[in-house]
């Protein structure tokens, strides 16, 4: 009995050769292309997204300098002078100055009066609701607007301790915020301040409580 003749290899045609390797070689250019497109579109998403933010702070510092921002340049305790034939009760009065160059709107100004005697700074937090003034529409640009009130009764009688020493410890505090729309942006803005004030020309402001939003 024959063996089995074994089946002879037959090798690969030459043009079935030559479309798997042009196959391989359009295989390899497509993930270089995906690649290089890649790495390009991210270099476009960066250069895109910087000069987005680039843009808004550009647009943010503009509103910044043409916005209102009401700005406290005086505020003062008002008196009657100790030899006033009619003394006056004591009252508290600010100035308010725009300083941007729009106008501001939906004013609200409020303020809370303390007496202490503690040498150590009083700490305030958020904005009193006490003696509400309103005023509909401000301006931009000296010589502002005064806002006066009047202290209450048991207050002035602690006012007149007050006698001006420095080294005293008796004073009475001024805390009060402004509360506006700049009409530029329509957002609500805050002015804060605080001020201790010790009788005659001794005033100090707080280390804390006083900013311009």
């Amino acid at each position: 009995m024959t063996s089995p003749t074994p089946a002879t290899a037959h090798s690969p045609p030459a043009g079935h050769l030559r479309r798997r390797h042009a196959w391989e070689n359009f295989n390899f250019w497509l993930v270089a292309f995906t690649a290089v497109y890649s790495l390009i579109s991210l270099a476009a998403l960066r250069v895109a997204i910087m000069s987005f933010r680039m843009a808004r702070q550009s647009a943010d510092a503009s509103i910044a300098t043409v916005r209102a921002w009401l700005d406290i340049p005086t505020l003062k305790f008002l008196d009657s002078p100790p030899d006033a034939h009619q003394p006056v009760a004591p009252k508290f009065s600010l100035t308010l100055e725009n300083l941007g160059r729009t106008p501001a709107k939906e004013l609200a100004v409020t303020v809370e009066f303390v007496f202490d005697d503690q040498s150590a700074d009083r700490q305030f937090t958020g904005c009193p609701d006490r003696n509400l003034i309103r005023n509909p529409f401000m301006v931009a640009g000296p010589p502002g607007e005064s806002f006066t009130f009047r202290l209450g009764t048991e207050l002035a009688a602690k006012f007149a301790q007050l006698h001006g020493a420095t080294d005293s410890t008796l004073s009475i505090y001024a805390h009060g915020c402004v509360r506006y729309h700049d009409v530029m942006t329509n957002l609500e803005r805050r002015t804060e301040f605080c001020v201790r004030y010790y009788g005659g020309d001794n005033y100090e402001m707080c280390d804390n409580s006083n900013l311009m939003e």
